[in-house]
């Protein structure tokens, strides 16, 4: 259980690439990482409906809107979080790996560190693993 848990955390460290043919470089996805534009909770609650659809997992957030008619689960499972923190449902839900990378292409920011839950230097909540 711990090993899978690990592993579902350690993938989330990839940051949203376009879809291309070429992987980016190391260096390449740590720069983008740090500049990651700073989203506030309040700001992903205005995106709460099937138009605008933005959702929160591991502190990171997500503009879901172009996939909500694609998820295998239906549209309904992610409007259930839509601008809200989705971090525990989708921890539960035992995503695949295709399916954690296929979030890189969804990433726009991250919470201000005041606002994070997972990703803090104080958090004792699953701390292995878990994106810088």
């Amino acid at each position: 259980m711990t090993t899978s848990i690990t592993t579902l955390l350690q993938a989330l460290r990839i940051v949203p690439e376009k879809k291309s043919q070429q992987k980016p470089s190391l260096k390449t996805l740590n720069e983008r990482r740090t500049s990651l534009p700073e989203i506030s909770l309040d700001a992903v609650a205005q995106h709460d409906d099937y138009s605008d659809c933005w959702v929160v997992i591991y502190d990171r957030v997500y503009d879901v809107t172009t996939f909500l008619q694609d998820h295998p689960g239906g549209a309904d499972v992610i409007m259930d979080y839509a601008g809200r923190d989705a971090t525990l449902a989708f921890h539960g839900t035992g995503h695949s790996r295709d399916a954690i990378e296929q979030m890189r292409d969804y990433l726009i920011g991250e919470l201000p560190e005041k606002e994070r839950i997972f990703r803090t230097a104080n958090s004792q909540v699953i701390k292995s693993g878990i994106p810088e």
